[in-house]
């Protein structure tokens, strides 16, 4: 396949899809790691907890230097050198940011590794889950260098247009800690510290692992990384120059999760829990399309900006946003339908009351109106970094946050944590609104009401299939009512609840595939071809 074809939007979607699946087999597995962890710490054991607010900082230090900030600016970049025939200087560069990346954060890592183990062993907090959490710090802060590492060498593999490769590097993660929870579940009581210094042991190998295969994995596409500390490079200083306004995106996104949170425990306890596992709903989606089709769309509008080809620019803009919404909205569709059943289905046992799954649902309902544009957004913002202006999305975010903040405190008075998830999805359908309306001034070939006239299309398919998923769920309580077996079938309220999902789901499904289909949408074909065709 030549480099123009693989570049076309056709294969942008076989790009999406590959990377589609390697993120649904990664989402699979850490379910997988969920169910095993849950089973071995409990849910409010310790140790379990200590770990996770130990292992949020790395995390959070990921989510501001490694992917967000740094693969906006990086990625334009490299794909910029590769489009052009200059490997070369892609390669230094990429050597010599990498070099800076390792620098920077091993001393952030060092830092935060002292001052939490020292706070820690001297039991300056006076809670168990504090101290502990600030104990094992120093064994999981080298964490945030090694996975920080792996997203910048996986995003030279997207720049490559190989995909797959970096989209289950996170089943690594979680297969590791399956098998480390096994042997602990087999050797050691889950109050033994050993077992808590071994889980986070697993945390570095896992990130180790990581690392070694995507080297290896760059070194087969022709790249191998060499230590390379250039501080005075200007292509360096212009790569840092372009990740500070992502850092302060990537920041806002962090304070408007940290606003929600704060503003949820001023409503209470059900309100948090509400809005957690309505979100874990909602991103699920976006996780597999959204991330998905932005992560290939950046290299392939990078590539094309820098041929200085306009109309290629377009075109992958517009294949982007259609086959996101393609995608999104029958899910949209399927949670507004039938959310209190998926929720009663996954979530319903134990603590977990009627009471929690009409809070639940009803935080659900507001969160997927925004779901459409939380996909759309991961597209929106890419002819802005494939321009290399990460400034301009930065701003939008910010004045975003400022509306979000407003609206969080309006809305929550008259629909508690409904209105805070209403807010997210306001201000994620104006983000999205704003950054396409800007693009106009830059690309004034692309026609918006084009994908205007696609959406309202996919939106009428994604209201049929939400009658269709209505109507087979209305049939299936007709048929249970009228044959008493049926019910004997499902004896529990567990495989009662996942027959209705799987019910609806699939009557969604077939629905909107038909709606697609008479309405002559192109979305089907194409990505049917992209199955079929290497």
């Amino acid at each position: 396949m030549g480099t123009e074809e693989k570049s076309s939007p056709q294969g942008m979607g076989r790009s999406m899809l590959s990377s589609t699946a390697g993120i649904l087999l990664s989402r699979v597995f850490g379910l997988a790691r969920d169910v095993c962890s849950a089973a071995y710490w409990g849910a409010s054991d310790v140790a379990q907890a200590a770990y996770t607010v130990a292992f949020a900082i790395p995390n959070s230090l990921r989510q501001l230097f490694g992917e967000g900030a740094f693969t906006s600016a990086f990625v334009p970049m490299i794909s910029g050198h590769l489009a052009t025939d200059e490997r070369e200087k892609a390669w230094k560069l990429a050597s010599r940011a990498i070099t800076l990346q390792f620098v920077v954060l091993a001393a952030v890592a060092l830092v935060f590794a002292l001052v939490g183990g020292t706070l820690g062993f001297l039991h300056v907090f006076q809670d168990p889950t504090t101290d502990t959490a600030m104990r094992i710090l120093p064994v999981l802060m080298p964490f945030a260098v090694l996975i920080c590492m792996a997203g910048a060498l996986s995003s030279i593999l997207n720049s490559l247009k190989a995909f797959f490769l970096p989209s289950i590097m996170q089943i690594i993660f979680n297969a590791v800690q399956v098998a480390v929870i096994g042997l602990l579940a087999w050797c050691w009581k889950n109050d033994d510290p050993v077992a808590l210094w071994i889980f986070c042991g697993s945390t570095l190998l896992a990130g180790i692992l990581q690392v070694a295969a995507l080297l290896f994995a760059c070194r087969k596409h022709g790249y191998v990384y060499r230590f390379d500390l250039a501080v005075k490079d200007p292509e360096v200083g212009q790569l840092c120059r372009r990740i500070l306004p992502g850092l302060v995106g990537a920041g806002v996104m962090q304070i408007n999760s940290l606003l929600d949170k704060v503003l949820g425990l001023i409503l209470g306890a059900a309100a948090i829990g509400a809005l957690t596992f309505s979100q874990r709903l909602v991103y699920l989606p976006v996780g597999i399309f959204g991330v998905a089709m932005g992560m290939v769309a950046l290299p392939a509008l990078s590539r094309a900006q820098a041929r200085e080809d306009r109309q290629g620019v377009v075109d992958g803009l517009n294949y982007a946003l259609r086959t996101v919404l393609f995608l999104a909205l029958p899910c949209t569709a399927f949670l507004l339908v039938g959310g209190q059943y998926v929720i009663t289905f996954l979530f319903a046992r134990g603590a977990f009351n009627d009471s929690a799954i009409v809070e639940t649902s009803f935080t659900l309902a507001f969160y997927v109106m925004g779901l459409p544009a939380f996909c759309c957004a991961k597209v929106a913002t890419n002819p802005f970094h494939a321009r290399k202006d990460t400034r301009t999305p930065m701003l939008i975010a910010v004045g975003c946050m400022f509306l979000n903040l407003i609206l969080n405190l309006i809305l929550m008075r008259f629909l508690k944590q409904g209105g805070l998830a209403l807010s997210t999805s306001i201000c994620s359908w104006l983000n999205v609104v704003v950054l396409l309306g800007l693009n106009r001034k830059f690309l004034p070939e692309w026609n918006p009401w084009k994908i205007l006239k696609d959406a309202l299309t996919l939106l009428v398919a994604a209201a049929i299939s939400a009658a269709g998923g209505w109507g087979v769920l209305k049939g299936v309580f007709w048929a249970m009512a009228h044959f008493e077996f049926l019910g004997r079938l499902l004896p529990t309220q567990t495989i009662l609840f996942g027959f209705y999902v799987v019910c609806m789901l699939a009557g969604t499904g077939v629905a909107y595939l038909l709606a697609c289909l008479l309405l002559r949408r192109p979305e089907p074909r194409e990505l049917m071809r992209s199955v079929l065709r290497r």
